[in-house]
């Protein structure tokens, strides 16, 4: 067992029996009292877990109040006043396993608004409730991937501010395997406001990027080694478009497989279709590629051709609760959405794009991963907050629904 399996498994081990013990975890991992105590040093200076004499106790962390918790004072205060002692270094870089899945995201915190109905323009409408989650679409596509491949390296970009704070606590408590975290000393951390129906579940949403949209070339050469030992590379549109690119090309080079989830959609995309592997765009980012307007699956089979045909090579379309479409070059595969009570449907996508990429490193055939990805998705939408994912364990049951 290795040190991210490891201490994956003490993660594990605290979220459920809250208190472990250095001697008890030795013995069942096999390994020495020191590197155990080793183990439970780093995972408290991520805020897993606070350290006693001969073991630790899980940290009062819980996800959706890391974000709920002095956010007001925050706002009050403004961002980028904050003095504390941030280190420019990045959090926990470790190597990847052989086969494992390497994604370049952002984090953003959301902000989220449950609403009777989505205001029109120009209208002001009462909120029954507010609440800050976290978010961001890589970071979404992260937890996701986590829940079915155990070999998950995120890479993000933060300001220096009490929502980076949070961040890292809220990442330390995923199942992320590992994670490189950047920081910019000007620009906030990511912040996304999201209106939900509560009729529909449906949602509008809009994003200040922030730190995710400072990234540099040397940020990418940081984790180079990491990138080039993955089986899977997945990026999205979040983060500035120039580095995104350069670091698809490095994927290339090292002959991964490029998944890219095209959100939010801007034109430059179309420059680097023939470095993907498979794009998995929503029925309006669809449209937007391909200028044909979607109606039913056979638009949605016209546009996903014409995506191939500028240079990606295999293409699936999320169509919401009409399912999702998958085109490898040769063959069409339709996949009807699964029923399901929804709630809130913003995540949906990164739920999808994040399932695929795991199922895809674990070595699933494509068609059965669009099918697992898709149920996945559809027991998403059941719960509340963007980042908020099923346990795999749910799935298989699902899906013989």
């Amino acid at each position: 067992m290795n040190k991210n399996e490891r201490q994956k498994a003490i993660r594990v081990k605290l979220v459920k029996d809250k208190n472990v013990y250095v001697a008890e975890l030795a013995k069942e991992l096999s390994v020495t009292t020191r590197t155990i105590r080793n183990d439970l040093k780093q995972l408290s200076a991520h805020a897993t877990c606070l350290l006693f004499h001969g073991g630790a106790k899980l940290a009062d962390v819980a996800d959706e109040s890391l974000f709920e918790k002095s956010v007001i004072n925050t706002i009050l205060k403004g961002l980028g006043e904050s003095t504390r002692d941030f280190s420019s270094a990045a959090d926990q870089k470790e190597r990847l396993l052989d086969g494992g899945i390497y994604i370049l995201g952002s984090f953003n915190v959301d902000i989220v608004s449950e609403t009777m109905m989505l205001p029109q323009i120009g209208q002001t409408i009462r909120s029954s409730s507010t609440h800050f989650y976290a978010g961001g679409k890589g970071t979404n596509q992260a937890v996701a991937a986590a829940k079915i491949n155990n070999n998950v390296h995120l890479a993000i970009k933060l300001g220096m501010d009490e929502f980076s704070e949070k961040a890292r606590k809220y990442i330390s408590n995923t199942e992320i395997s590992s994670f490189t975290i950047f920081e910019n000393e000007i620009a906030a951390t990511g912040i996304a406001i999201v209106w939900v129906s509560n009729a529909t579940g449906d949602n509008m949403i809009s994003i200040d990027l922030g730190a995710n949209e400072t990234f540099t070339q040397d940020d990418i050469l940081f984790d180079l080694d990491i990138i080039q030992n993955c089986k899977v590379f997945l990026t999205q549109l979040e983060n500035n478009f120039p580095i995104t690119r350069f670091a698809i090309m490095q994927a290339k080079s090292f002959q991964s497989l490029v998944l890219l989830n095209p959100a939010p959609y801007v034109s430059e995309v179309k420059e680097i279709l023939h470095l993907i592997d498979i794009i998995t765009p929503n029925k309006v980012e669809a449209e937007a590629l391909s200028g044909i307007f979607i109606t039913d699956v056979h638009s949605a089979k016209l546009a996903a051709k014409n995506i191939h045909d500028q240079g990606a090579k295999c293409v699936i379309i999320t169509l919401g609760d009409q399912g999702c479409l998958l085109f490898d070059g040769d063959i069409f595969t339709y996949v009807p959405a699964y029923k399901s009570a929804v709630i809130d449907t913003s995540g949906a996508g990164d739920a999808f794009t994040g399932a695929l990429a795991g199922c895809i490193a674990n070595g699933k055939k494509l068609t059965d991963a669009v099918q697992y990805a898709a149920a996945f998705a559809s027991l998403k939408v059941e719960r509340k907050g963007a980042s908020n994912m099923p346990n795999s364990s749910l799935v298989y049951h699902r899906m013989q629904q």
